[in-house]
């Protein structure tokens, strides 16, 4: 029951509905802070992984999300984490739809989707980036 009722509200939040299916493809990205590539965020067959780059383990001033607070941990999930699905605006907003329907994006590509739109977050100061555009990053690769 409390696993329906979290799904529920990861949809809602995410403007995804309730029994959004995940079709990605495999993917991959950097979130970072500044010029600080802090975590890989990776889809497979498998679900998501999200690990912290070595860059971010041998810093000291920047301390690791709330929702993943052991940088030695890989973390694993069938479904994208609500952290970073809040970037996926919803698709019962105009705009939104118009953007879909013209670049022919299919909205259950859950990765398409944050590759399009969750690039930046009014509600945080990170950006997450496609991993190609990480490649000016020291460390993002690690």
């Amino acid at each position: 029951m409390l696993d329906k009722v979290l799904r529920y509200l990861r949809g809602v939040s995410s403007g995804r509905g309730t029994e959004a299916i995940d079709r990605s493809n495999d993917a991959e990205f950097v979130l970072v802070l500044g010029r600080l590539p802090m975590l890989i965020l990776s889809r497979n067959s498998q679900g998501w992984t999200m690990r912290y780059t070595e860059a971010f383990k041998n810093q000291r001033r920047i301390a690791p999300l709330v929702p993943f607070p052991d940088v030695n941990k890989v973390y694993r999930s069938p479904e994208l984490w609500p952290f970073f699905s809040v970037r996926i605006p919803s698709i019962a907003r105009p705009e939104v739809q118009r953007t879909v329907r013209e670049e022919h994006l299919d909205y259950d590509d859950v990765a398409a989707m944050l590759r399009r739109f969750g690039r930046k977050s009014v509600a945080d100061p990170f950006e997450l980036r496609p991993d190609p555009d990480a490649n000016e990053l020291v460390g993002a690769s690690n």
